[in-house]
């Protein structure tokens, strides 16, 4: 170690010759400092795995869908595996943070998962088979991620890359179950069948052979996917009972939804039976809604919807498709509410982490100035009293530096810190607040768009129907719903808290405009089809050709001029 005024306490000898003896004192202090920087770590190292308990009772919540509490013992891990300098467990809650984060944020995900690779590598000269197994299970998931991502080829290559990091007689956590499933995924999306089958058995096998119960049903209903493809009734069905026999067992909620959803299928595919089909998508809708990953209830909404609108049964289908509208405002919502509690909880822990390694450093250095003051008085007192006190004089001065300097790093450090967060929140504030209006606008459009489609359709269905008079309730009420006034009213909110003044300036510009010109302007803005501006205003697609040639002539466009792209460049 280096012995200075920047790390610890320097020792000069002034006003007298080097003698001999003092020469073995200045050694002997020398040896102390290298027997305290070797033993002090030693001794740490061997108290280990505080974090265990939390890692494992982070992995309990994430099983059970609480990807909150699971975030918070992760952390927690982290600052444990961090104060006792355990590479292994610190690597561990790394990977699991990013299991949970890549759900929120594909980059955070990836983040975690790298910085857990490099706690990994340091692993390699004194543990490398538990090195190689971690790298392993990074490296799937940054597939899983690019998988997500609709990088299907660079998925399968990270994945078999991870495969050998698992050995198949000790592969007791189902590892290779996962990869193999990955595979098949990724397969199937490529359009490769034979491929995805191959892979999706092999994750059965391997789940089956470890008695992997959180992912079993998950491979069982692949399977049962792919004997439904082939056309083989009693082997899909055997499969399908299978998985929902064990999820029910093992309280897995998310595999009782996909279990009752491939029942559903296999309902309408095998048997044409339309009522127990809806039966078991209403199951899996009851399950759904008690999940907090609203992709499920999504999920089983969009098969009720299709089943209504393929027996006929548009009452229905319109109660299902604003179902299914609120449960996409509401996963927005829900990414919105766990990406703020994910913040919150990387904030709580980079704050911990900081403060625990301040106080690790001003520990060590409180140790080691202690050890070197104790040693130099003992020594010292032996020599004479002028070095012992010109020893306590340099230490004085020493401390009162370093704790100067530490205290301007650490103001100038929270100040930085501070400006950086304030800049970052009202950057993510910005762009969140812009996002939802964007979604919210997208969402409503297509809201008055399928609405107008569906009822445009019911009335044409009445329409034909001899037994239904001009006059009759069902009509007036489909009349009543093609009126969209309220929800042109929301429209206007939404599209002007987007496009500031864009009324106003055509307005101010064109004075001749109407209403229902700025209308067309509007939906053209979000680009819209001819056919789906006709279907959102109730009128005929040539009808809105001959309002867009009379707008042309409003905003005084020449004959070769574009409407759209005048409208766009507004």
């Amino acid at each position: 170690m280096k012995i200075s005024s920047k790390g610890s306490t320097k020792f000069t000898v002034t006003g007298y010759r080097k003698t001999g003896i003092t020469v073995m004192i200045l050694r002997l202090l020398k040896k102390t400092c290298f027997l305290l920087l070797v033993i002090l770590p030693v001794s740490r190292a061997c108290i280990a795995g505080k974090a265990q308990p939390f890692l494992e009772k982070g992995w309990a919540a994430l099983v059970l869908d609480n990807d909150t509490a699971a975030l918070q013992y992760f952390g927690q891990a982290y600052i444990e595996a961090e104060t006792e300098h355990d590479t292994a467990d610190k690597a561990q809650a790394l990977l699991y943070m990013g299991i949970c984060y890549y759900s929120v944020s594909y980059s955070k995900g990836l983040d975690y998962c790298f910085r857990a690779m490099n706690e990994y590598k340091k692993l390699e000269r004194q543990y490398p088979a538990r090195a190689l197994e971690g790298r392993s299970r990074c490296l799937q998931l940054v597939s899983t991620i690019k998988s997500r991502q609709g990088q299907y080829r660079e998925a399968i290559t990270l994945s078999k890359e991870a495969l050998p990091g698992f050995r198949e007689d000790k592969d007791t956590a189902g590892y290779r179950g996962m990869i193999y499933n990955s595979l098949g995924v990724a397969y199937a999306s490529l359009q490769m069948p034979d491929s995805s089958a191959f892979f999706h058995r092999l994750a059965l096998a391997e789940h089956l052979r470890n008695n992997n119960l959180t992912y079993l049903p998950g491979a069982y209903i692949q399977v049962a996917n792919l004997e439904t493809g082939f056309k083989k009734a009693k082997e899909s069905l055997d499969m399908y009972a299978r998985a929902k026999r064990l999820a029910d067992s093992t309280g897995n909620r998310q595999a009782q939804v996909w279990a009752l959803l491939g029942l559903g299928e296999w309902s309408v595919a095998f048997r044409n039976d339309h009522r127990a089909a809806e039966g078991y998508y209403l199951q899996a809708a009851s399950i759904a809604s008690t999940l907090t990953d609203k992709a499920f209830s999504l999920k089983a909404i969009s098969h009720l919807l299709a089943l209504y609108k393929e027996t006929g049964n548009y009452q229905q289908a319109m109660i299902y498709q604003e179902k299914l509208v609120q449960t996409r405002d509401s996963i927005y919502s829900w990414d919105k509410q766990k990406e703020v509690k994910a913040m919150e909880i990387r904030f709580d822990v980079a704050e911990k982490d900081r403060a625990l390694t301040l106080l690790q450093k001003e520990k060590e250095i409180t140790v080691l100035t202690n050890s070197l003051l104790w040693g130099g008085i003992g020594t010292l007192l032996i020599l004479s009293g002028a070095i012992v006190y010109g020893q306590r004089r340099i230490n004085r001065r020493d401390k009162l530096l370093l704790k100067t300097k530490e205290a301007l790093i650490k103001a100038t450090e929270e100040q930085r810190q501070l400006i950086e967060e304030q800049k970052i929140y009202k950057e993510q504030q910005m762009q969140q607040e812009l996002e939802f209006k964007e979604s919210q606008l997208s969402a409503m459009t297509l809201q008055m768009l399928q609405k107008s489609e569906l009822l445009l359709e019911l009335k044409e269905r009445l329409d034909e129907d001899k037994s239904f008079g001009k006059d009759h309730k069902l009509e007036k009420i489909i009349s009543k719903g093609l009126n969209q006034d309220k929800e042109w009213s929301d429209f206007n909110i939404y599209f002007e808290s987007i496009n500031k003044h864009f009324y106003d300036r055509l307005k101010q510009a064109y004075p001749t405009i109407s209403p229902n010109d700025l209308k067309i302007c509007a939906l053209i803005k979000l680009q819209l089809s001819i056919k789906e501006m006709a279907a959102i205003l109730n009128i005929s697609p040539d009808s809105v050709k001959t309002a867009r040639y009379r707008l042309r002539k409003k905003l005084d466009l020449n004959t070769e001029d574009n409407l759209t792209s005048f409208i766009l460049g507004l």
